[in-house]
């Protein structure tokens, strides 16, 4: 599958070397240097509060019926218990996401009021919220972990969007929608595998054991 993957960009570089080139460059733009991160984020109460130290940071927006059903799912949670919404999407339905790795998240305050969740059987993807106010604050995965970026309060803190992804999901309705571009899925695949860094996965700041992990209630696809 890959070596057909590859062999498909071979192709279209022969044939269309002006286009080879523009792609080339926009890698160049979306992997260039990632920014470090160390900051303290809490969750829409407070109760919760986290210390970051990553030295690097990829932001991308998901455009995914998953996270925006997670996210949704919380709202509604939220405010089934008389609290405002703390799960913020983007006005197209995007979850923004801050990359780093479980080893880069401590968890100072509020460890107790963490819950880990899949959103259906046999996911591979731990997401983790405050049960206090409903904040969706990380989520842990096989290679990675995302924070919420919206927990970052300073937006001069906050990395630059690298990429937009799933965008075939995006809300319409809104104007000035981002240009989700032809080229994210080079970029993607020459990006993401450079991150993949097994010696930052240990140790997680939850357990992510199957006893600690349960399936969220009423979750829907967003």
């Amino acid at each position: 599958r890959i070596r057909s993957i590859i062999t498909s960009i071979a192709v279209t570089a022969s044939l269309f070397p002006p286009l080879t080139i523009l792609a080339q460059q926009e890698i160049t733009t979306m992997a260039s240097v990632v920014p470090s991160l160390k900051t303290t984020v809490k969750c829409a109460c407070g109760k919760v509060t986290l210390a970051i130290d990553a030295p690097s940071a990829l932001r991308l927006v998901c455009y995914c019926k998953d996270c925006r059903g997670y996210y949704n799912t919380l709202n509604k949670a939220a405010e089934s218990a008389s609290m405002k919404p703390a799960a913020t999407l983007d006005p197209w339905g995007g979850v923004d996401y801050t990359q780093i790795y479980p080893k880069n998240i401590q968890v100072t305050e509020g460890r107790d009021l963490l819950r880990t969740v899949i959103i259906r059987p046999g996911s591979k993807i731990n997401r983790i919220y405050s049960t206090c106010c409903h904040t969706p604050m990380f989520t842990i995965s096989p290679n990675a972990s995302l924070l919420n970026t919206n927990l970052i309060k300073q937006d001069e803190q906050k990395p630059p969007v690298k990429f937009r992804i799933i965008g075939r999901n995006s809300l319409s309705g809104e104007p000035n929608k981002p240009r989700i571009s032809w080229s994210v899925p080079f970029a993607w695949f020459w990006t993401m595998p450079k991150r993949i860094n097994a010696d930052l996965m240990k140790p997680a700041p939850v357990d992510v054991d199957e006893k600690s992990v349960s399936v969220l209630e009423n979750f829907q696809e967003g």
